[in-house]
């Protein structure tokens, strides 16, 4: 491989960690790569708006197409923060932040989205389960509806009622499943409106002819998505940075004007393969899905898009 020169998009996948290439070409391709996947979603959203409006009609398949919109906007956001940097301002004089964590909650949402969404649409391997999935996210989201419908007023009172009656009727359409039914003493007690609510989503187990369930929370889906129990780091690295944790404000201050200056833009890359792990995702939902990128894109902007999706 010719140093800070790469043809093959199968390695141009891999570049930003090939340290033959200078820091600035790993930034650089980091960046166009992020310009790709953009791209490649917008055409894909657009295009599902356009020609396939009368699909997002189903409720699952909007709430599936919205997925892919908030993850795309999220990493836009993370593109941009990314390639042109932030500035502070001292006295009129400009002080430019180089930091390399600046973009982690960002990277860190559009893989939120992309867990999720895994967990709901691709995941359940028959239509209960799906089914099931789908009121259980449902369940979880009204629970965080409660509090803010708990100030003691007849409308929120009123509010109250309503919520709880609508879990109560996803609680009932889950018990009334088989899978539910056999896995009921574990779901009744997480869907109850008392139980808390939950992040992450669930997974179900056949074993010697019994059914199980359990949940699978953000952090723990790594060995479902890319089967590397080691990319765990990742997350736990994500995470550090994102809340105001003492290592990770301890590492923050320790930066250097050296390490910045060498950015290559780790966050943005890995932003790069969940939305483009999503998005392939995305299009298993939408007929004859699989030709929409390849009418648009070329042959090897298309291989990239793959090595991405599938990236270890």
């Amino acid at each position: 491989m010719q140093k800070n020169k790469i043809t093959d998009k199968s390695n141009l996948a891999m570049a930003p960690f090939n340290e033959e290439l200078s820091a600035e070409e790993r930034a650089r391709i980091v960046g166009k790569t992020s310009e790709l996947m953009l791209n490649i979603a917008t055409h894909v959203i657009c295009h599902t708006l356009v020609d396939h409006q009368d699909l997002l009609s189903d409720e699952r398949l909007s709430v599936a197409h919205a997925f892919l919109q908030r993850a795309t906007s999220t990493h836009l956001c993370n593109h941009k923060l990314t390639t042109e940097g932030l500035v502070y301002e001292y006295k009129g004089v400009p002080f430019e932040l180089h930091e390399e964590f600046r973009t982690m909650t960002l990277t860190r949402s559009v893989y939120e989205f992309l867990v999720m969404f895994y967990f709901i649409f691709d995941h359940p391997k028959t239509e209960e389960q799906r089914d099931i999935v789908w009121n259980y996210w449902l369940i979880n989201s009204r629970k965080n509806l409660l509090d803010s419908a708990a100030r003691g007023d007849r409308q929120a009172l009123n509010d109250q009622k309503r919520i709880l009656s609508e879990i109560e009727q996803l609680r009932n359409g889950i018990a009334k499943t088989e899978t539910g039914s056999r896995c009921w003493e574990k779901l009744d007690l997480w869907t109850k409106p008392s139980s808390p609510g939950q992040g992450g989503c669930l997974q179900f187990i056949e074993k010697d002819g019994r059914c199980d369930v359990r949940r699978v929370s953000y952090s723990q889906a790594w060995r479902f998505l890319y089967h590397d129990r080691e990319m765990t780091l990742l997350y736990n690295y994500l995470s550090m940075h994102c809340h105001p944790v003492y290592d990770g404000l301890r590492q923050y201050l320790q930066q250097t004007d050296e390490e910045n200056e060498q950015e290559v833009g780790y966050p943005l890359y890995f932003s790069c393969c969940f939305l483009a792990h999503l998005c392939r995702l995305f299009l298993k939902l939408i007929p004859d899905g699989e030709t929409i990128v390849a009418r648009e894109f070329s042959s090897q902007d298309q291989l990239l898009f793959q090595a991405l999706s599938h990236i270890r």
